[in-house]
Parts: C-alpha cells; structure tokens; sequence
C-alpha cells in the first residue's frame, strides 16, 4: 500500500545536489563561517535578553496567580512606612533566614532564644554596606521598610524570651495566640511545632527571621540588594554557633542558584564536546583490510571528524546570535541546548560518513558525493525535520520557559541541518578529493611516488614486446592487445602513455610493497577489490545471522520475543502509571547551594499554619444580619476543607469584633450605630488596629473591600499545591461579593495545573507529526507504520523509567519528553528506512540494513551518551533530568534500531511492507 511519497523527489534533489556541492565546495565550506560571525554579534545583547525570575519563567504567561496578585497589588500596595510582613506581596528585597536548635531540640529554651537574639541584633545594626561615595555605611536601619518610621525588629523572639516575666500569661495558642484584641499569629514564625491538649503551643523545633528592605527608588533598591549579598556572606562564611544551625534565602537567592546551574554547564559541555570529540576523531580512522593492524592513511577521515564537531559549533553560534539579534528572551534552562545540537549533529556525521563509505571508490567525487546525499540526505532530512517539528510544537506551550528553550532549539536544529548541507557537505567533497589523489589524511603530502616517464615508457614497451612473443607462441591467429603506434597501458586504478605529455593526476603511480605476492598484483589487475569494514562486516555476517537465528530457534522463540518486548512495556507502563507531577522549587538549584536547606526546612512552615488571603472586592452592608451571615458562610466555606485548619486558623476583624460584642454582653441588632459608628471606633482603637487598617479600604465609612486570612495544612509536596489552589479557587468563585484568593505557591500551583494537559497536547501533535513525516519520507505505508508505534514504544519506555528514576513530570521533565520524539524518530527511523531502500528478501534487507545504518545508528547512541554522561556528576535536579531522559533515549533507542525493529523487521514476510522497487539504492 502506497500514499503521496515525496521521499522520491527529496532523493532525487539529493542527488542532483551532491554535484553541486562538489563544484560549490569551498563556497559552502567558508560561507557559513561569515555567516555565524555575523549572527555572533547578537551575543553583545546577551545579558540584557536574560530572564531568569522563576515565578515568570516557570508559571504560564496567562496564568490566575498573575490576576489575583494583582488585585492584592492594587487593594492594598506597599507602603514603605507603613508595612506590616505578611501583608504586601509587593516585597522583592527581603532576607529570611529559619534557624532550628543544632541538638535538634525545641527552640524555645531560653539560651536558644538568646543566641538567636544576638544574630537578630548583629544583623540589624552590625552589618553595612558603602553607599557609592563612600562617605556613609548603611545599616538595616536604614534600608528597612518601617512602619512609622521603627523598623520591625523580629519582636516574637524578644516576646518569648519575656514570657517568663510575664508568669506565661501570653496565649501561645496554635495558630492564632496573642490576646483578645491583639491577635498575634503564630502559623508563620513557628514551624514543626508540638502542642498540649488544649492547643496551646508546647514546643517548636524552627522559628523565622525576617528582613524586609525598601526598593521603590533604584538607589535604594541596589544598596538593598547589596545589604541581602552582605547578610549572605556573613551567614555562609562568617557566622558559626555551636547552639543553633541556619538556612536562609533572599528575593534573589533562588535566580542566583539558577544562574549557577548556567555557570555549571560551562565546564561539563567542555568536557562532553572533548569526549565526543575524541570519540568522533577515532572513529573517524579506519584500518587497513589487508593489515588490521595499520591504519589507512588515505580513507581515514580524522578533519572530516573535526568538521562535523565544528559544524555543532557553528550551529551554536549562528542560532543564539541570530535570535539574540531578533531580540528573543532566554532562560539558564537554554544553556542545554548545545549538548543536544551536538548529539544531533555528530549522529548526522556518523550517518553521512558511513553512506560515503559505502559507495565504490573507482566512481569520481561528484559522483560518490552524489551517492552519499541521495541516500543518507533523505534520512538526516527525517532526523532534522522532525526534531525541529517537535521543537516548534513545544513553543505552543503556555510556559516562558519552555516556549524559550523550544524556539532556541528549533533554530539550532535548524542551522544544524543547513551546515550539515553546507559546511560539512563541502568539507565532504574536499576531502574526498584529498582521498582521490590518494593524500595523506593529515598532512595532505602525497603517498604515491613520481614515476619516471621515460623509464616508465622503456618498461612498458618491454612488457609489450614480452607480450607479443607469449601470444605469437601460444596462439595459432595473431592478436594484438595493443597498437603498436599509440601503446597504453591502463587497469581500474592507474593509467599510463607512451606520450611525453600526460595529465599530472596520472603521473603519480603507488609504492608497491616490497612484500606484495603476485596474487595480490593479479587482483589489482582485475580492479579494485573493496572489503567491508570489520564492525560493518560484523554487523551484516554475525549479528544480522543471529537476528534470524533467534528468531528461528526451535522453542517458539518469537514467544520468547513477545515475552521480551511485553515484559519492558509492563515496567514502562508502571512507571507511567505511577507518574508524579510538579517542580519543587528546591529542585531548581544544585544540592550543595544555600537554598536547598532552606526550601528543605519551609516545608515545616507549609505543614500546618501556612496563610491563605481572601479578599471580598464587593462586600455587603454590615448592618443587615442577612449580609453578615452570608458573609460568615463565605468564611465557612474556605475553613471546612482539607487543606485549611478551621475557625481556629482565621484572622478576620469581623470574626474579632463580634468576640469583643459578646465579651461586653452587647446585644446584637442591625443599627448604624453598631455596625458603622462603634465597629469604626473599634477598628481604630483597638491593640490590633494596625494590621486591621492593613486589611481594609474604606470609601468614608463605607467598606470598600477588605482581607481575611484563612490558616492552610497539608500544603507541603507540590501536589497539595496544586489540589489545593484548584479546591480554593473553586470556593471563591461559587462565592458572591466578588471573592479573590491567593499565597505565595499559587504560581507553580499553575504550572502543576497545566503541566499534564500540556504535555499530553504535545506529546499527541508531535506524534501525530512525525507520523505524517515519517509516512511521507519513507516508501511505504507498513513502513511508516513501523516507525510510528517505535517512536510511542520509545517515549513510554523514556517516560515510564524517568519515573522509576525519580523525575516528576514538571516544566523541566516536559522539556526532556519533547527532545526524546525528536530523538525517537532519528533511532527507529533509520533503520527502518535502510531496510526498505534495500534489496532482496527479508533476510538480504535486515542484514543490508544492519551494514549499511547500524554502525552509525551505534556510533550516534554511544558516542551521545559518553559525551552526556559527565552531566551525572552534577548534583542538580534540572541538569540530571536532562541525562536522565538523553540517557534513556538513546539507550532505549538503540535497543529498539539494533534489536527489536530487526527482529520484527525478520519475521514479517518483505512482501508486506508494498515498498516499491525504484526505492531501492544498495
């Protein structure tokens, strides 16, 4: 069965290319050169492209946090002299350090709360930075933001240390202590607490400090920034206490661990691209079929490695410059792309190499240069296309940073497959010139030596003579061989005039071995005589044997396959089944960096206490009980849930008003004098009217919007995040007065919302993508088939094993299933498309298969997987997921082009597959 083929005509235009590019050689090996200097100028715009916030990267561009921030930003923005923690979610240069006791005890001992006091008032007024001139040092007392000018001072720690002399008359109830009109929450400064019978704190093993400095002008909020660097040097390399151990983070803490992760790619890609390198020049040099030992200076292809090691470079270059240039944004997530570009392109090289190696060496350049392109410009054109195709699916994606990573792939992909058609093209035909006029293959001196012409023509017309006299003797009918006038001689190799002027390329003659036998002149005399390369051999002769061995073995071995190949679906699909979804903000630093502990140790504070703001945009007139106890519902509704702690958890002023009615005995009754006048009297006057100014704008007496906080549990894995947010925002919308509700985790909390729709929207377009590719480039509809339900079995494999491995599917783990399509159609591609441009049954195409794409298809997984497998020594979550999931695609990928499809490919008769006789090439 057959469908609409352009497999043909991209042949075909291969073809007639491999001429063209011989002719064009040089041009297409220099111009990309001037063309990546020229995009290189964009790297002038780097640092100012960077975005590396992860709230904007990782979260999607539309997402409800954005909209719900807003409306806090907007009801009730930063006041430098007028903040309240807790309150804003404008602060973005603060420090916040957790401190738990070194023996593992509760910190609320008096000499732990002593020493943290000390750190508390040595960071307030010992630590400084310069102002610009020098003329003044800058403490917390000055970049702090105050209310009414007094900086908060951490005053829990002083309270606790005075509890004591107030005889333990301060409420230290969970969450919310204080006193009656002075409510102090203690959700936020208490973390992995234990409590008595009646709720009352008992003990807690980690307390907070907090640092919250001024950024409305850029002055101030660079010297901000400095004071946080300040704070961060003395506590990672000053500070040290024997009674207590810290973790700490500011507001760029988590971009500077990002960054890091950049700074670690720099020397793990040197490295990798030395490996590989390495890898690429050995196996560029091939030994000698008469002498394995010694290795053929001439076919060996040592610059021609180089070559395609730079055209990765170059693509590199060309790609980010280009986009810089277009001014595109970029992520630290980017800086993995050349690893990936160079396991694409050294795959392309090793293909392309290995088609060169297979023409015949008695056809001229141009025409082995067309050979080479009509057959493997076909499959690296499947290669490239498709994993630019998944790449540009990818940017469809409503994630910063996935949309980045995908459209700095794609263009690299991109230029990756124009160099390979150019630069390495041209690099292809220039060596093969050097190959034709037998050259070495690093030094480019000739191996043959000048033989003497004259001496030469006195040989040749001895030989000639010697002839005659052995024909005249030896035939009854005289016959002559050659003209006596104009006598040549000429073999498949080497020719030869009796002329005093011959072309250059003919004076030239090859050192015969002193040790050559006559049988080996005899078969050169014959033409040229080319051996397969061992491995090629071994593939063909023993391996490809085996496939058919083990297919045919008595003992219904094709059970035994089944059992095989069902087994490792079954573990893949447990692996799928048992997926686990979201990124932990810990995981986007290395283990080692400052802040993994401190993400570590908050998850005690996101436990239980954690605060939830609601805020009522339209809220009712307070004087009809009507309004107040629907309003109550609304409170009620976001209490009675499983991730909030209950009526015990809230901080509500009307909550605390009407429990201040009660006390006095007042009689409840819907009047403005009670409900306007007195609770405006209240809000003023009572011990916490500060945080209730926070909480409420007022249009006269009039409410115009106010804030409640609802206490939070269960809100520790990235899962509650998500459940939780998705439960929470259900409630507010079923809510009347206009109800908005948001905390801190809300904007990962979308990312783990959206992350499986989007992966499987994805992963389902680049299937159904690289079916359609795979369809049209590969002659035959079965064939196509084929490589489809590879490519799934290949990417459940990668996805069900990065689950048993530990990796979540998140923004990163989704950026690794779109590079393992990609990779997936290039491994199963190949081999399925050297079977069907092969001859004879099914046994003659497997093992042509096998001769022609196996070694490459081995040279590409190895080679791709010595180079990453540096990047397992870095102690990173989003480094090792990329290893992880290369890892697993070539492996598996391997396995699948060198085992599974050969032997499926061994059992279904050839007839099946319909592929047409003209796509026959080898």
């Amino acid at each position: 069965m057959q469908i609409l083929q352009i497999e043909p005509l991209v042949r075909n235009a291969f073809e007639w290319y491999g001429p063209v590019v011989h002719r064009w050689r040089w041009f297409c090996f220099i111009s990309p050169l001037f063309l990546t200097m020229a995009c290189s100028i964009g790297f002038l715009r780097m640092k100012d492209l960077r975005v590396d916030d992860p709230a904007y990267v990782f979260t999607p561009s539309d997402a409800r946090w954005r909209r719900e921030i807003n409306v806090f930003n907007e009801n009730w923005p930063l006041d430098e002299n007028k903040f309240l923690p807790g309150k804003s979610f404008e602060t973005k240069r603060f420090v916040n350090i957790l401190i738990r006791a070194k023996d593992g005890g509760s910190i609320m001992r008096d000499n732990v709360l002593q020493e943290i006091q000390i750190l508390n008032n040595w960071i307030m007024n010992n630590i400084s930075v310069p102002t610009d001139d020098l003329k003044f040092n800058l403490t917390y007392q000055d970049l702090c933001l105050s209310y009414d000018w007094v900086c908060g001072a951490n005053e829990h720690i002083q309270m606790l240390i005075r509890r004591n002399d107030v005889n333990q008359v301060l409420d230290l109830h969970f969450p919310r202590g204080g006193t009656k009109d002075t409510p102090v929450y203690l959700g936020s400064i208490f973390g992995d607490v234990n409590f008595f019978e009646n709720g009352t704190l008992s003990d807690a093993k980690l307390t907070q400090l907090f640092y919250f400095l001024k950024q409305d002008q850029k002055m101030v909020e660079e010297y901000s920034s400095k004071f946080s660097y300040a704070i961060e040097t003395f506590l990672n390399q000053v500070y040290s206490s024997d009674v207590i151990s810290l973790s700490f983070a500011h507001y760029q803490s988590l971009e500077d661990g990002l960054d890091e992760n950049a700074k670690a790619f720099v020397p793990n890609f040197v490295v990798s691209f030395f490996v590989l390198a390495m890898y690429a020049l050995i196996s560029s040099f091939s030994l000698k079929s008469s002498n394995a030992k010694k290795i053929d200076w001439i076919s060996s292809k040592p610059w021609l490695a180089t070559a395609g090691m730079f055209t990765t470079v170059l693509s590199i270059v060309s790609a980010f410059g280009f986009l810089f240039l277009l001014g595109v944004h970029y992520n630290v997530i980017n800086t993995i792309i050349p690893f990936l570009i160079i396991a694409i392109g050294i795959d392309d090289m090793f293909l392309m190499n290995a088609c060169w190696d297979q023409t015949s060496k008695s056809l001229s350049v141009p025409e082995r240069m067309s050979k080479t392109l009509s057959h493997a410009g076909v499959a690296v054109t499947i290669t490239n296309v498709t994993d630019i195709m998944s790449f540009a699916i990818g940017c469809i994606t409503d994630l910063p940073g996935i949309q980045f990573f995908c459209i700095y792939a794609c263009v690299s992909v991109a230029f990756s497959y124009l160099y390979q058609l150019t630069f390495f093209s041209g690099a292809m035909a220039i060596m093969g010139e050097v190959e034709r006029e037998k050259r070495h293959c690093l030094f480019f001196y000739r191996t043959l030596r000048l033989v003497d012409i004259s001496k030469m023509n006195e040989e040749a017309d001895s030989k000639l003579q010697q002839i005659k006299n052995i024909s005249r003797s030896a035939s009854p009918a005289p016959f002559n061989y050659l003209s006596s006038s104009n006598s040549s001689f000429s073999s498949d190799t080497d020719s030869f005039s009796s002329k005093k002027t011959i072309p250059a390329e003919f004076a030239w003659k090859e050192q015969p071995s002193p040790n050559s036998s006559i049988s080996e002149k005899s078969k050169k005399s014959h033409g040229p005589h080319e051996e397969k390369d061992r491995i090629v051999y071994f593939l063909g002769q023993v391996y490809g044997p085996f496939i058919f061995d083990f297919c045919y073995l008595p003992g219904h071995c094709s059970l035994r396959y089944a059992f095989l190949k069902l087994s490792s679906i079954i573990r893949w699909f447990l692996g799928c089944y048992n997926f686990r979804e979201g990124l932990n903000p810990g995981n986007l630093v290395t283990n080692d960096h400052y802040i993994a502990k401190y993400f570590s140790d908050i998850k005690h504070f996101w436990r239980i206490g954690p605060q939830l703001h609601v805020a009522v945009l339209n809220p009712p007139k307070l004087t009809l009980g009507e309004n107040r106890e629907k309003l109550l519902d609304v409170v009620k509704s976001f209490e009675n849930t499983p991730y909030t702690l209950g009526r015990e958890g809230t901080v509500f002023f009307l909550l605390e008003y009407m429990n201040y009615l009660t006390d006095l005995n007042v009689e409840i009754a819907d009047t403005e004098k009670l409900w306007n006048t007195k609770l405006n009297s209240w809000l003023k006057y009572t011990g916490g009217s500060t945080q209730w100014a926070s909480n409420i704008r007022m249009n006269g007496t009039e409410f115009q919007s106010f804030r409640f906080q609802i206490a939070l549990k269960n809100f520790v894995e990235p899962n509650d995040h998500k459940h939780a947010a998705k439960l929470l925002r259900e409630i507010a919308d079923r809510q009347p007065y206009n109800v908005v509700v948001y905390h801190e985790a809300f904007p990962f909390a979308d990312q783990y919302l959206i992350i499986l729709p989007a992966t499987i929207q994805n992963v389902v377009i680049s299937l159904l993508c690289m079916a359609v590719v795979s369809f049209l480039l590969v002659p035959s509809l079965p064939s196509g088939f084929v490589i489809f339900v590879s490519i799934v079995s290949i990417n459940i494999g990668v996805f069900g094993y990065m689950t048993l491995w530990g990796v979540n599917l998140d923004a990163v783990s989704m950026i690794s299933i779109i590079m393992s399509i990609g990779f997936a159609v290039d491994l199963s591609a190949h081999i399925i498309y050297a079977f069907v441009t092969s001859h004879g049954d099914t046994k003659q195409r497997v093992i042509g298969a096998l001769e022609t794409l196996g070694w490459p298809i081995f040279q590409g997984a190895s080679s791709t997987i010595a180079g990453i497998s540096i990047l397992y020594t870095v102690d990173a979550y989003i480094i090792l997921v990329f290893f992880k999931t290369i890892w697993l695609t070539m492996l598996i990928g391997a396995i699948h082009g060198l085992f599974f499809i050969p032997v499926f490919l061994s059992v279904v008769p050839v007839e099946f597959f319909r592929i047409p006789k003209s796509s026959e090439l080898h």
